[in-house]
């Protein structure tokens, strides 16, 4: 089952609205209908106020969910590029001041 629809059901079985849920989380309702949705993914605070909301596990939440992997993959890499770039702009900021 995917993230957003798992969600989605875990939310409806405890009988709560998208606005109920946001309010348990501190978030907008439209961030609700947006993970919901899988327009975008909750971070890992989030994540783990979810799993405490409706008494699962992260494993139950997160497993066999491609698109939260992709996700989270996604994100560890541009952390590991991140002073990469920072380091290539230096360098070339260097480079152009000595020309």
């Amino acid at each position: 089952m995917k993230f957003g629809d798992r969600l989605k059901q875990e939310r409806l079985k405890h009988q709560l609205t998208q606005q109920n849920v946001a309010n348990q989380l501190n978030v907008s309702r439209q961030m609700i209908s947006s993970w919901e949705n899988e327009n975008s993914y909750p971070d890992i605070d989030s994540l783990i106020q979810i799993s405490n909301l409706y008494q699962l596990s992260l494993d139950v939440l997160l497993k066999k969910d491609v698109g939260m992997k992709e996700y989270l993959k996604k994100r560890e890499v541009l952390a590991w590029i991140k002073p990469i770039t920072w380091f290539t702009l230096a360098i070339d900021v260097i480079f152009l001041e000595t020309v």
